[in-house]
């Protein structure tokens, strides 16, 4: 027995200094835990399982592809453009689609083909509007255009037939006037607008003179006096015919306020 106390007492020795050595280690650990945690901050220990899929929230993103354009029928109607839809030409022998002497009615459909429906219509026997005319004298008008029909003799047709024989693009509405009457100075006859071809050289109602002496040269005279003590024009295309025609004035910038061919009234 006296041989096993001390052999008790190196035991218990031995076991108190491991419970002091195991404390220190484990206190320096502790110590430099906390020490590496702020020099040296790191994540969250990753996970090893999978990632739950959640279901969807939102709307998914827009189609990339584009809506079909469905296209329907316009219900509106197309703008229309009004007579004419083409242009009739000043000519010294006629109108371009109807040349003097040809018959009314069939100058009358070319016309109409080309002008629509004429704006007004007249008739005379004797004096008529247009000064003294070869025989009864029909008028058609569109806007400033009159086209001239008689069934007397001209130098187009010997009489009897009804045919073009003259044109005339004025300023006034002729037809307003009373050839027949004999009181006082009728009112002016009211002014004209619309319609107003020209030539195949751009001249006709409101052309200056400098413009039609541009355009037919040497073929250009122009006079003062009778009838109406006014500035006329004239514009020489040999045997086809002249054109006639009125000024505002003698100069340069003076512009034609009327203009016929044909056999006019006053030859």
């Amino acid at each position: 027995m006296a041989h096993d106390r001390p052999r008790s007492r190196r035991v218990r020795a031995a076991a108190l200094l491991s419970a002091v050595v195991l404390g220190a280690l484990v206190a320096w650990g502790a110590g430099q835990w906390v020490t590496r945690a702020d020099d040296d901050p790191t994540g969250p220990a990753p996970t090893t399982r999978p990632a739950t899929a959640l279901p969807a929230t939102s709307a998914p993103p827009p189609s990339t592809v584009p809506p079909t354009r469905v296209e329907r029928p316009s219900t509106t109607a197309p703008p229309t453009t009004g007579a004419p839809t083409a242009g009739i030409r000043l000519r010294p022998d006629g109108l371009g689609v109807a040349a003097f002497g040809t018959a009314e009615r069939e100058a009358l459909d070319r016309l109409g083909r080309r002008l629509g429906a004429p704006d007004e219509r007249g008739a005379w026997r004797g004096a008529t509007p247009f000064g003294t005319c070869p025989g009864p004298v029909r008028a058609v008008r569109w806007g400033r255009l009159y086209a001239l029909f008689t069934s007397g003799p001209t130098r187009y047709e010997g009489g009897g037939r009804w045919h073009l024989f003259a044109w005339q693009v004025d300023a006034v509405r002729r037809t307003a006037v009373d050839p027949g009457s004999s009181g006082p100075t009728p009112p002016d006859p009211p002014p004209l607008g619309g319609y107003s071809p020209r030539t195949s050289a751009g001249i006709g109602f409101g052309s200056t003179l400098a413009q039609v002496r541009a355009a037919y040269g040497q073929r250009v005279e122009v006079s003062f006096g009778e009838p109406g003590l006014v500035h006329r024009v004239r514009v020489g295309f040999g045997a086809a015919g002249d054109l006639w025609g009125s000024l505002s004035g003698g100069t340069a910038n003076a512009t034609v306020t009327g203009l016929g061919a044909g056999a006019i009234c006053g030859e």
